[in-house]
């Protein structure tokens, strides 16, 4: 049995790039994976934590628990005792916790709520809008925000889950939120493993989309599924132009081998080569905690 070490790498920054360059890194160093291997996940080199790297490696260590033997973890001591409060790797699971409220009220005066599984199985509604509105408010305590934005992170989040719901095909997706008081921006990440934006619109034969980078076109136009079924569509053009348009926060959505990044500095999708691409739908949203004077949420509703 061979050893293999993947080596995350310290981002360096908050900057959502930093964080998505390591992100690459790592899955390149997974795909170097045989079925055989003792894998360490190294995270020594890590001095802080940023939910646009740490959310996506929980999915991703949970992928290789399901297929590798034995799989341990190295931290820093930098980063040791938060990642172990915020229940990393496979984040806070209520399905099987028991008072899993209380558990999650714990939470309530801190900058940032744990990890997250988001259970999206037809099954589990009723668990999931619970453990969902508790998640949110709990959030919106920590920012004491009022007005728009408390619809604002709800709207932003519900659309991104019910999404999962629809169209993933999956059991359970995860969520994290990291607030940054000085820095005046809070980070939401949300993650899954399913089928993609590319792998949604061939499950209902959609034609003439034969990449995610053309998906990704696709959807940011607001050309979604639910032109087809009754079911909800992505939501991605009016989550995007809220947040950056309105809000003036970033917007990052990386599914496959593609990726979309929206800025009030840019907007663009990117092709990525080889095997660097992610098995399903990673979001990341950057949202000001100042809210610009003649914003208004409901102009960006459809």
């Amino acid at each position: 049995m061979a050893e293999k070490r993947i080596i995350i790498s310290n981002p360096g920054s908050d900057n959502m790039g930093a964080s998505f360059r390591v992100l690459i890194e790592a899955l390149e160093q997974i795909e170097t994976i045989e079925s055989e291997d003792s894998i360490i996940i190294d995270l020594s080199q890590i001095t802080f934590v940023y939910p646009f790297l740490i959310l996506p490696l929980c999915a991703l260590i949970e992928n290789i628990s399901n297929s590798q033997e034995r799989v341990e973890y190295g931290f820093g001591d930098t980063t040791g005792t938060y990642l172990n409060t915020i229940k990393f790797p496979f984040g806070f699971d209520a399905i099987t916790t028991e008072n899993w409220n209380d558990y999650l009220l714990n939470y309530r005066d801190r900058t940032y709520l744990p990890i997250c599984q988001i259970p999206v199985a037809e099954n589990t509604t009723l668990v999931r809008e619970k453990l969902l509105t508790t998640f949110e408010n709990i959030a919106l305590h920590q920012l004491e925000i009022t007005g728009q934005m408390i619809s604002v992170i709800k709207y932003l989040i519900s659309e991104a889950i019910d999404n999962i719901v629809d169209h993933a095909n999956v059991s359970n997706s995860w969520i994290m939120i990291q607030n940054y008081p000085t820095k005046g921006f809070l980070d939401i990440c949300i993650v899954d493993t399913g089928l993609g934006i590319l792998g949604s619109y061939k499950s209902f034969n959609v034609p003439d989309i034969n990449s995610d980078a053309e998906a990704l076109t696709q959807a940011i136009n607001g050309n979604s599924t639910k032109q087809i079924t009754e079911t909800r569509g992505y939501g991605i053009d009016t989550s995007r132009q809220m947040l950056v348009d309105g809000l003036r926060g970033k917007y990052f959505l990386f599914p496959g081998s593609a990726f979309y990044i929206y800025t009030s500095e840019l907007e663009q999708i990117t092709s990525l080569s080889g095997s660097n691409n992610w098995k399903g739908t990673m979001l990341a949203l950057r949202i000001p905690c100042e809210v610009p004077e003649r914003f208004d949420y409901t102009a960006f509703l459809e």
